[in-house]
């Protein structure tokens, strides 16, 4: 069978600008300059130990849970089924355990949206964050399923591969979703896309990729009104004098994630008891810098 690749047109850009893919950021000029925040501290020293496997952390975390109500999405509705409730922001499961690693990347991940007061430069970073944040194995399939987009033929796999992560990992990896509503759109599935928009942006309300996405969505709705709402809440282009809503979006992003960051805190000591004295220091001024370290040898755009 001859396969059908998909040629898409201008309108269409906006999800394959901010999709982390190859072929999207060489287009756009962003190149990734971090490892994965998990490697920081093994930077240079090959007496470290070997570098943190998630994946593996994950299990063990989940196994020493058990079948608390607050271990895993996985006895939860399916993401289908989700979107099928008419309450489904209402409907979202209960999140996971802030565990030291992810409390670790949420800490990560506020450095960087700072960083964007003063440029894109950390927007691929962000990117590579969001993409490796379940680990290698997640990771690689993410990367199958960039090439599965581009062909027509290969749809229905793509979204086999995007539910079956959502699935294993849960929608608080929301990758696999924001992919997904790309999928939605493309197949010309406009209100579904529109409502796994509307999950990421519950759950990352600073995903810039989402907040995209969901206009072009909103325009092809016919809905206008939404589409200007949605439009005035997204990442703000710089400009060469006078960024204040740039800082302004910043700002609003910054203290969003830390409020949720520290509700996470508060729901995972409710459950769990108090975190370790450790976990409440501050990271360490060498791990920081190496954020800012050019480093593409573990880059995936």
């Amino acid at each position: 069978m001859v396969s059908v690749i998909i040629h898409l047109p201008s309108s269409l850009l906006f999800w394959i600008i901010w999709l982390p893919t190859n072929n999207a950021f060489t287009s756009t000029g962003f190149s990734c300059r971090t490892k994965s925040f998990y490697y920081a501290k093994n930077n240079n020293d090959p007496g470290e130990e070997s570098p943190f496997n998630a994946d593996i952390a994950r299990q063990r975390l989940e196994s020493l849970l058990g079948d608390s109500e607050t271990n895993t999405e996985k006895n939860n509705i399916s993401l289908l089924q989700l979107l099928e409730s008419n309450d489904f922001l209402s409907a979202l499961p209960p999140p996971p355990p802030l565990s030291a690693i992810e409390r670790d990347r949420r800490t990560t991940e506020i450095l960087m949206l700072e960083r964007l007061e003063d440029g894109d430069e950390s927007l691929a970073d962000l990117w590579s964050l969001w993409y490796s944040e379940r680990g290698s194995t997640a990771q690689s399939i993410l990367k199958e399923t960039d090439e599965l987009l581009g062909d027509l033929n290969t749809w229905r796999d793509c979204e086999t591969k995007l539910l079956q992560l959502t699935n294993d990992y849960g929608i608080y990896f929301v990758e696999p979703v924001n992919r997904l509503a790309t999928l939605y759109f493309l197949q010309g599935k406009f209100q579904e896309s529109y409502k796994l928009c509307q999950i990421i942006l519950k759950l990352k309300p600073w995903h810039f990729g989402a907040l995209s996405g969901i206009v072009q969505v909103c325009i092809r709705n016919d809905d206008l009104n939404a589409a200007r709402a949605w439009a005035g809440k997204g990442l703000p282009a710089m400009q060469s004098t006078g960024n204040y809503r740039r800082t302004e979006w910043v700002e609003n992003a910054v203290t969003a994630a830390k409020k949720m960051m520290k509700q996470a805190e508060k729901t995972t000591q409710t459950n769990l008891g108090k975190p370790e004295e450790y976990y409440g220091k501050p990271a360490n001024s060498n791990d920081n810098q190496n954020l800012d370290r050019n480093d593409e040898t573990d880059a995936w755009q």
